[in-house]
């Protein structure tokens, strides 16, 4: 079928019937009185390749109204100019999407408050459970014995997924267990640990490729195995990071299983090998090892999607001319950037080592001699928190701070993945180096410049 037949068949057939497992989306955007609304599923939940499923038109006051069938699956995102918003819905829910300063917020209702739920459970799991083997700075102390962590855990998530037959559990109880992951990674049986973490979540379980946190727990548990694991028992070429995942993949217990965490190991390598020369000896690995161990033709194709999801930005490729905000809430266009290079520095005011780049710039801005501009883009949750971020700090002249927000515009366009990601760019505005780490930028600038 085309993919202007299937867009007709959706708005003839589907769309007008509001059924039981129907899903209504309204929409209450003022700021945005005459914009085009688009709706995207997701081919896969390992790749999170997105699927257009429709568009509107707010009307005049920035409202619309869509109703969609449950089967493109419970983790959708709305598109509204450069913002999204990623939410899970629920076979027949009504969501309401509302402003929210400049970011967009969902509001549940129909008696399915799957959104509220999951974000109630983390935010009780992060004070009440986190904080018992985390310190404040983020490093793992594990000063309690295990068994506490352990119940202290069980009991906050059964709050929340006592009722199995709810359509939320599965949603909740793969959210929880991300948190559970986390924690016994630390413990000193990992292997062990490990592989009753598996039965119980995996192998016993039917597998749920349409329960999109029951994916990323996949991912999730093949970068611990590649990372932690695979150094203790495997005894190939420590460099062959698609030979770890190939090995570690095969402790799964069925055929299907087996092929996705083949995927979802890949697709961890992908995040591991931040630098291109890495990603692109990835790819070619990727090719050459892993598709004739995948009988099945679905994931087969998930795994083509990974690596074209993965590959997005590259070095040769035009980089996107988005309109952002500065720090006044000013809008700029990044292609009125006038600078022979411009080095873009994707960063977020909770990550550690995004500031502590921040040190270089100036030494970056002198090394060439007035032919760089270094331009922020902030992808923490709100503008007001770069602003208060950026006004205790001193300015550095040849750098402009724009915003972007963790959703929507960058992230969607060039699917980053860690912070902070630097992106050098020529005067034709391509993407000519891309250095994984702070300590080779000044090398690339440095090649850029002869």
């Amino acid at each position: 079928m085309n993919v202007c037949l299937f867009y007709l068949v959706i708005w003839l057939f589907i769309i007008p019937v509001a059924g039981k497992g129907a899903i209504v989306i309204e929409g209450q955007l003022p700021a945005n009185p005459h914009s085009l609304v688009t709706l995207y599923g997701y081919a896969d939940y390992i790749s999170k390749a997105p699927v257009e499923i429709l568009k509107v038109h707010t009307n005049g006051a920035g409202n619309f109204r869509v109703t969609v069938t449950d089967s493109c699956g419970p983790l959708l995102k709305l598109l509204v100019e450069n913002r999204s918003l990623s939410f899970f819905a629920l076979p027949g829910g009504a969501y309401t999407i509302r402003d929210t300063t400049s970011q967009l917020a969902i509001t549940d209702a129909a008696g399915v408050p799957v959104n509220q739920l999951l974000h109630n459970m983390e935010q009780e799991l992060l004070k009440n459970w986190y904080s018992l083997f985390v310190d404040t700075t983020g490093n793992f102390r594990l000063t309690m014995p295990a068994d506490t962590v352990f119940q202290r855990f069980h009991n906050i998530v059964l709050k929340y997924t006592g009722d199995t037959t709810s359509a939320a559990y599965p949603l909740l109880r793969y959210d929880a267990a991300g948190y559970y992951l986390a924690f016994i990674r630390q413990l000193p049986d990992t292997i062990g640990l490990m592989d009753h973490f598996e039965n119980d979540y995996f192998n016993s379980p039917p597998i749920q490729e349409r329960n999109p946190f029951y994916m990323e727990l996949l991912g999730n548990d093949m970068m611990i195995r590649i990372l932690y694991l695979a150094h203790q028992r495997y005894k190939g070429n420590p460099g062959q990071l698609i030979d770890k995942v190939t090995h570690e993949a095969a402790y799964f217990k069925s055929p299907q299983l087996q092929q996705l965490a083949l995927v979802a190991g890949c697709n961890q390598a992908y995040r591991i090998s931040r630098e291109p020369e890495l990603k692109d000896e990835l790819s070619r690995r990727i090719h050459t090892t892993i598709p004739d161990s995948l009988s099945n033709l679905r994931i087969r194709n998930m795994l083509s999607r990974v690596i074209s999801e993965n590959t997005r930005a590259r070095i040769g490729n035009k980089f996107p001319l988005l309109t952002l905000k500065n720090e006044k809430n000013e809008t700029v266009n990044f292609g009125d950037i006038k600078s022979d290079l411009i080095l873009v520095d994707f960063w977020a005011t909770w990550c550690w080592g995004c500031v502590e780049g921040m040190k270089s710039f100036p030494a970056w801005i002198s090394q060439c001699n007035g032919k760089l501009t270094i331009v922020t883009v902030s992808v923490d949750d709100n503008l007001q928190a770069m602003k208060a971020f950026l006004d205790k700090r001193e300015r550095v002249p040849g750098v402009l701070s724009l915003y972007n927000g963790r959703t929507g515009g960058y992230p969607d366009k060039l699917q980053l993945t860690g912070y902070p990601t630097y992106i050098l760019l020529n005067k034709k505005r391509e993407i000519i180096a891309m250095p994984g780490y702070t300590s080779a930028v000044a090398e690339q600038l440095k090649a850029a410049l002869h």
